[in-house]
């Protein structure tokens, strides 16, 4: 167990901090120990216990709060009755708490709030300001399929921000923004350091133990740059070494002990709280009335178990299942009258002409029989859109970037590309095909996919493409920055994701419009 730490020599400082290697110990705190992270002390089972019993044998409140100082255990807690305790392996850690709402949310308020005007990790007023004008403007190019708008966190802070918004902060925005708008390159890159390691720990995947070892690395370093730039040689800064932070370090052993740490999410738990609790109105037994509630969901359950013939459609919702192939969707004919009947005529020769050059068989236009498609649906059931569908429709944001795998002949893994349009081409066999800008000058900065859109068409068999991507792409430079869809929206309801209700699972965008 690691001792918390004082930021202050006043009367009543308390020691709720933990930073690893904290300056003027000798001054602010002469009791503590020295720590390292290479050697973190955990509490044992025994020592629990051990704990429990002086507690429960003590003659006065004093020698209690002693005990309790030292080792931050108070009392006996209830679930020590359940049969399956074990200390402290008891206890998971909550990642969309610890990840998102916690360190991420706290990360944010050091940089424009509760850090001075001359502290290296502010955040410039005018900065802040950018990044969420640019978040809110970001959102046409990220996918509905993802997660709902994300609102500016430089003016809605403090206005309820939900756990999907500093999800698609961590995970999208920040380092791209940041890059381009030239944030302290120290900084970012030590928060870059955060993302990395959280994408690594929500990633569904089986790791080895020589994976969470190498995962406790990277907190370990990002931890000790952290206290580096946030703390430095300022001992009254070690409030910023708040416990959620160092927490952080305990996650590398939770996978080993649990599996993956998106088991220890409480966002079921809560969401079943919340739902009992809209349907509470007895002010007179409120727990009667609850329990009444829980016992007539469990048994509603179970006499489905018996007679899954009483689940109504709405009760529950098939899961997606994989395609065995990739259906085209919204046949598109060549406009010949008509305003912009000569551009879209040109579009097609020029798509064709590229397809007659991937196929290399010596084909011209002429000799093609094609239809003509504006959308695909992928094997994964998400619709991928193309500039063809949204010239015609009336969606404020779109879904028409994806990543594929690239041909054998080529020296990289994926690509990546914004698709054109779709033709059904008819010669020995049917083949679909996507023709689309690809993205060029393909390089990871700082942990993020950039790249720049090249003017040529491509061709692509779309048995290739993988899945849909969203992108930020920064007006100044013209990077293009790839956003994925991250694991952690997978364990959060359409509602929580800010989704429109209405918008399924691998349903057309556009339907919704009009």
């Amino acid at each position: 167990m690691v001792q918390g730490a004082k930021s202050s020599c006043n009367k009543g400082a308390k020691a709720q901090y933990y930073p690893i290697n904290p300056p003027e110990s000798a001054k602010y705190n002469p009791d503590r120990n020295l720590y390292t992270f290479s050697n973190i002390p955990l509490r044992t089972q025994e020592y629990y216990w051990e704990t429990i019993n002086a507690l429960e044998a003590v003659s006065s409140q004093t020698q209690a709060a002693k005990i309790t100082k030292t080792s931050g255990i108070s009392r006996l807690p209830l679930c020590a009755a359940s049969p399956a305790f074990v200390h402290p392996v008891f206890f998971p850690l909550d990642p969309f708490h610890l990840f998102y709402e916690n360190c991420m949310a706290f990360i944010w308020d050091l940089w424009t709030t509760l850090s001075p005007k001359d502290d290296l990790v502010h955040l410039p007023q005018s900065k802040a300001e950018q990044l969420g004008q640019l978040v809110v403007l970001a959102m046409e190019s990220l996918p509905p399929e993802f997660c709902g708008p994300v609102r500016d966190p430089f003016l809605k802070r403090q206005s309820q921000y939900k756990v999907y918004e500093w999800m698609a902060l961590l995970h999208w925005y920040i380092i791209p923004i940041g890059i381009e708008l030239e944030f302290q390159p120290s900084v970012l890159e030590n928060f870059a350091g955060f993302v990395g390691a959280i994408e690594f720990a929500m990633t569904i995947q089986p790791r080895s133990f020589d994976e969470t070892q190498e995962l406790y690395q990277k907190i370990a370093g990002f931890l000790h740059e952290f206290e580096i730039l946030y703390i430095g040689n300022n001992p009254e800064n070690i409030l910023r070494a708040r416990l959620c932070m160092f927490q952080l370090i305990h996650v590398p052993m939770h996978i080993v002990w649990y599996g993956s740490i998106r088991l220890g999410s409480q966002a079921t738990v809560e969401r079943s709280i919340g739902e009992i609790g809209h349907k509470i109105h007895s002010k007179k037994a409120p727990f009667a009335e609850m329990a009444n509630i829980i016992y007539e969901r469990e048994m509603c359950k179970i006499l489905c178990l018996y007679f899954p013939i009483l689940k109504t459609p709405q009760s529950y919702k098939q899961p997606t299942t994989m395609s065995a192939s990739i259906k085209p969707i919204k046949l598109w004919a060549i406009q010949k009258k008509g305003k912009g009947a000569q551009a879209d005529q040109k579009q097609v020769r020029e798509q064709l002409q590229a397809i007659c050059n991937w196929l290399g068989e010596g084909i011209s236009p002429a000799d093609i029989k094609y239809k003509r498609w504006g959308k695909i649906k992928l094997k994964n059931g998400r619709i991928l859109q193309s500039c063809l569908s949204i010239s015609k429709g009336q969606s404020t944001r779109f879904q028409k970037w994806f990543e594929a795998n690239a041909d054998s002949n080529q020296s990289h893994n994926l690509i990546f590309g914004e698709a054109l349009a779709f033709y059904e081409i008819y010669l020995e066999t049917t083949q679909l095909i996507a023709v689309y800008h690809p993205l060029g000058n393909v390089k990871s900065v700082l942990g993020c996919t950039r790249g720049q859109w090249l003017p040529h068409i491509a061709v692509l068999n779309v048995e290739k493409i993988i899945d849909i991507v969203g992108i930020w792409l920064a007006e100044k430079t013209g990077n293009v920055y790839i956003l994925r869809k991250h694991p952690g929206l997978a364990l959060l309801t359409a509602d929580e994701c800010g989704k429109d209700p209405e918008l399924e699972e691998g349903e057309d965008p556009d339907d919704l419009v009009g």
